[in-house]
């Protein structure tokens, strides 16, 4: 997974750790898409998502940033198919 801080999530969207907090609230930033929190509760962003997103040009709703979307989480682990004779954890 290709996580970062808010200082380079910032640099990826050019704006202010502020603004950042504010697309969070306005879900123009997605939680558990775009962002996240580490155990230790510091949210991290995707940044593989983000610059997908500039290519959009910040819109959330473009269908080539929801098909995107779609491929990030079907790669993620969890949603993997478990082979045959394995046990989830």
């Amino acid at each position: 997974m290709n996580f970062c801080d808010a200082n380079e999530a910032g640099k990826i969207l050019c704006c202010s750790d502020r603004t950042l907090l504010r697309y969070r609230q306005q879900n123009k930033l997605l939680e558990g898409i775009h962002w996240g929190r580490n155990p230790s509760g510091k949210v991290l962003y995707n940044s593989v998502l983000l610059e997908q997103l500039v290519i959009c040009n910040g819109d959330v709703t473009d269908p080539e940033h929801q098909r995107f979307i779609e491929r990030y989480l079907s790669d993620r682990p969890e949603n993997q198919n478990l082979k045959p004779g394995r046990k989830v954890l």
